[in-house]
């Protein structure tokens, strides 16, 4: 009685998983016909948030706080292949698939996995804050040259 209990507990929870696993991927970037799909995001603080989104064959780094600006645009056909593997490998994690998938897999490879794991996580972090970097100094050459412009356009005024 207790095995059959077990056995049908079992058949239960493989059941629920498969059709989780169906169903994210039938709902996989549903939003305006497969063209537009967010690929995820960082919280910077209340209300304001770094997000990724795919339009296309292109990425899109976003800033979304009060309005939404256009960080970086990715046209880089390699560049975006490996950042959507890399977003969506970690977006399997955070839902528990790649978990599950991990456990049922040989424990002995486990370990090499997660040291992968890490370290493309560790390069997607260095490829982020690049760009991030990136943007801030073009800020910083903005500002500066809207500087200058205003130190000329008073100069030409007197």
């Amino acid at each position: 009685m207790v095995i059959k209990v077990i056995g049908v507990l079992l058949f239960i929870i493989i059941l629920f998983y498969i059709l989780m696993r169906y169903i994210s991927k039938k709902n996989k970037g549903t939003m305006f016909g497969n063209s537009i799909r967010s690929l995820g995001g960082v919280p910077l603080g209340q209300n304001k948030s770094i997000q990724i989104v795919e339009i296309g064959h292109s990425l899109f780094v976003v800033g979304v706080g009060e309005n939404i600006q256009l960080l970086d645009k990715i046209m880089d056909a390699d560049e975006v292949a490996y950042i959507s593997e890399i977003l969506q490998s970690s977006q399997d994690d955070r839902m528990g698939f790649g978990a599950i998938g991990k456990w049922i897999n040989k424990l002995p490879t486990r370990k090499v996995e997660v040291e992968e794991e890490v370290e493309l996580t560790s390069s997607f972090q260095q490829v982020f804050h690049d760009k991030l970097k990136r943007v801030t100094d073009r800020n910083k050459n903005v500002e500066e040259w809207l500087s200058d412009q205003k130190q000329t356009d008073r100069l030409n005024e007197e």
